[in-house]
């Protein structure tokens, strides 16, 4: 086990003691701020993923439309090929027009 995972579980052990103490009352609000929390977490995941797919566009900006027509066809093969792995899928159910 390493020292991270030690600090951890040693938190959460004091964390769950601490909860376990709270009046019921307490644990509504605590169950508000967690959830809170969470938006949180995933707002600023979204803004971080807009930002990167920001980056990316302004990195394609300059190449040519049929550069950007390949690339677009690869990854969506790769996208095909994992759903059919995963059984999401079936083969040749992909049509080109």
């Amino acid at each position: 086990m390493n020292h991270v995972h030690i600090i951890d579980q040693s938190l959460l052990r004091q964390t769950v003691v601490e909860v376990a103490d709270l009046p019921d009352d307490d644990l509504a609000i605590l169950l508000d701020v967690v959830a809170l929390l969470k938006q949180q977490r995933a707002s600023e995941m979204t803004a971080d993923i807009r930002r990167a797919a920001r980056r990316r566009a302004m990195d394609l900006r300059g190449l040519p439309r049929d550069q950007l027509a390949a690339q677009l066809r690869e990854v969506g093969e790769r996208i095909r090929s994992q759903a059919i792995a995963s059984g999401t899928a079936i083969d040749r159910d992909w049509q080109s027009y």
